[in-house]
């Protein structure tokens, strides 16, 4: 009788214990630092017409302005174009555009821009879900546009892309929701040939 009091007591705190333990706490993902924006143009007709902009904030959200270098593309021409998205405040750098590639489903880059700079723009890439990701795009430039215009870069992490616009899913709306990452605005400038006759 003992040996059955004791063996039901043993159970029982047994079970207690084991009905207390917390649960395991899920993983957070941390957001990562990206210091530097970088975008490679390159002109789908002419690999020797390569061009890169950059962005660069030491700092992130803090007082210092970013760096940015911008560029000239030519007009009337398409581009492929190539994201980076580096963290520069780790000796050596850290480059964040593989750790973005394999979390396509949480984060979409989207791109702000006139149709002066842009006749077209397409997304080269999508998440698992065929929704788009943009770290490789495809644009053709403005046939006849000189002046200098705005380009932003802005990487969403966990917003709705099931809200993206159809006709124009790189243009964010606030539906979306998420949180930005990185905003990296530059000035693009488009450049024509001159003819000689």
């Amino acid at each position: 009788m003992r040996k059955q009091v004791l063996f039901s007591t043993l159970l029982a705190a047994s079970v207690a214990l084991t009905a207390c333990k917390k649960d395991d706490p899920k993983p957070v993902n941390e957001s990562e630092l990206i210091t530097t924006v970088e975008v490679t143009f390159t002109n789908q007709d002419d690999d020797s017409d390569v061009v890169t902009i950059r962005w660069y904030d030491e700092d992130g959200d803090g007082p210092a302005n970013p760096v940015i270098t911008n560029g000239n593309l030519r007009g009337g021409a398409t581009y492929n174009a190539q994201v980076k998205l580096l963290d520069e405040s780790k000796s050596p750098a850290k480059d964040i555009t593989a750790e973005i590639r394999a979390e396509a489903e949480e984060h979409q880059l989207y791109y702000g821009f006139s149709n002066a700079l842009f006749s077209s723009f397409e997304y080269l890439d999508q998440d698992a879900n065929g929704r788009p990701l943009g770290l490789s795009f495809r644009v053709s430039t403005a046939p006849n546009r000189r002046d200098s215009e705005n380009f932003t870069v802005l990487l969403i992490h966990e917003g709705d892309k099931s809200k993206n616009n159809a006709s124009s899913p790189w243009v964010y709306n606030q539906l979306i929701g998420g949180e930005v990452d990185v905003q990296a605005d530059f000035k693009l400038n488009l450049q024509f040939e001159s003819v000689v006759e």
